[in-house]
């Protein structure tokens, strides 16, 4: 047994920062990638070692898990399935007797038995592995990735959430809580609900983007079912269209809006606001 972390989804919104603040550790990271000539900078500029890995492909598992004692895990989006898609790789991790994991889960989801996070929290439970669930509310870098286009180039916020609040996070300060629970050893069986300082409606988004970027952002808040329809019709695919109508769905009834303090006692710093997210990332929609 080493003493290496493998870090799943390492070049995503969470993953990378994960990676960046492990090395800045002196930790031994392994970030896992899907396919090799996909990594681009800026993470392959950091000082890890890189292998490829696929839950969907048990072939890969054996040298993933090769010296490794914990690991970071993320759901990729598209794997709706938990039992099918992520089950024999939680099962490979137990036979290797992994000491730790860190799964990225979901605000609320100890009320949500529906949610493919509560389902691989439970298997992981289950398979009495020590793991720290980490449950953020939504992340500011949706806004810069899912929904980058609706911004850049229809100036619009584009989700049926009505005035329901959100108290976004942004996965730099998840990464580095994530990143401190891998190293730190008082985390163990433990799960932290991650929000922002404040809950803001996507109103106030609309106002904090056209302020940054200089030109008027509208939240035009369609209904649900618009909302997946367009979805669909614009490329995204009928199961990750449907997840995503239901988190909004979730959030239209409010289930977003609750705002702790745990990220800040983890971080030891107020989290990054709303604002500066928006500043640091502006170059995304112009």
């Amino acid at each position: 047994m080493g003493n290496k972390i493998l870090v799943t989804g390492s070049t995503g919104n969470i993953g990378i920062y994960v990676v960046k603040e492990l090395i800045e550790k002196g930790a031994n990271v392994k970030a896992a990638v899907t396919d090799f000539n996909s990594v681009k900078a800026p993470i392959n500029m950091l000082d890890c070692e890189f292998i490829e890995f696929d839950f969907l492909k048990p072939e890969t598992f054996e040298a993933a898990l090769l010296e490794v004692e914990r690991i970071f895990l993320m759901r990729p989006p598209q794997l709706a399935k938990p039992k099918r898609d992520m089950l024999p790789f939680l099962k490979a991790a137990k036979a290797k007797g992994i000491k730790h994991i860190v799964f990225v889960s979901l605000l609320g989801v100890e009320k949500n038995p529906i949610v493919p996070h509560r389902k691989i929290e439970d298997m992981i439970r289950t398979l009495e592995i020590p793991y720290t669930f980490l449950r953020p509310s939504f992340f500011m870098q949706n806004l810069s990735t899912t929904h980058q286009e609706d911004i850049k180039l229809r100036n619009e916020l584009y989700m049926p959430v009505g005035k329901a609040k959100t108290s976004f996070i942004d996965t730099r300060d998840i990464g580095l809580i994530a990143a401190n629970c891998l190293v730190e050893n008082t985390h163990f069986n433990k799960a932290y609900t991650l929000t922002g300082s404040e809950a803001v409606d996507y109103y106030q988004v609309a106002d904090i983007l056209t302020e940054v970027l200089n030109r008027k952002i509208t939240y035009t808040n369609p209904a649900t079912l618009s909302f997946r329809q367009t979805l669909i019709k614009r490329g995204t695919k009928k199961e990750f269209a449907n997840v995503m109508t239901m988190l909004y769905i979730m959030t239209k009834l409010r289930t977003a809006e609750l705002v702790t303090a745990e990220a800040e006692g983890l971080l030891k710093r107020r989290p990054i606001t709303f604002k500066q997210y928006a500043e640091d990332h502006k170059h995304c929609w112009l």
